[in-house]
């Protein structure tokens, strides 16, 4: 099975706050454990919320499971509208990137996973179609949560 493992599970939703209260609760680490219920613990590693080189590692317990720790670091912004951050967990390395547009309803979030190896080891190549799977039914779960816990939040 010659080539890339490329994976992308996207979910939005329509949360009642601007976008810049939205793009507060993604990037600083006070809110991120207010408003999102898997996040136990959050703390700035370096850098400035919501800048390029801000580096957040965060405490996650999904239900049933022990807390692991997670590393997000932000690789590029357009605040307000656009935040890309690549997310190191025990669940792999995947770049996480949310796109706001704010309206007269609230904003509307559109959050992306995306999984790319450019060079799969042998066992990847094999397990192809399995970790497609899992990535993509792991991230349809977390970013239905996540948009439900913002607008739950802003509710």
């Amino acid at each position: 099975m010659p080539g890339p493992l490329d994976v992308s599970v996207e979910r939005e939703g329509l949360v009642p706050a601007s976008a810049k209260d939205v793009w507060h609760a993604l990037t600083d680490p006070e809110l991120r454990v207010e408003v999102f219920t898997m996040v136990s613990q959050a703390v700035t590693e370096e850098g400035i919320p919501g800048e390029v080189g801000h580096v957040m590692q965060f405490t996650e317990k999904d239900a049933g499971t022990e807390p692991v720790v997670v590393r997000l670091t932000t690789i590029a912004t357009d605040p307000y509208h656009r935040l890309v951050q690549e997310r190191v967990g025990p669940d792999g390395v995947f770049t996480s990137t949310t796109f706001l547009e704010e309206s007269e309803d609230g904003t509307l979030v559109r959050r992306v996973f995306h999984v790319y190896q450019a060079n799969p080891s042998i066992a990847e190549r094999a397990m192809r179609r399995a970790i497609a799977t899992f990535f993509s039914l792991g991230g349809t779960v977390r970013l239905k949560a996540d948009i439900g816990d913002l607008i739950r939040h802003f509710s």
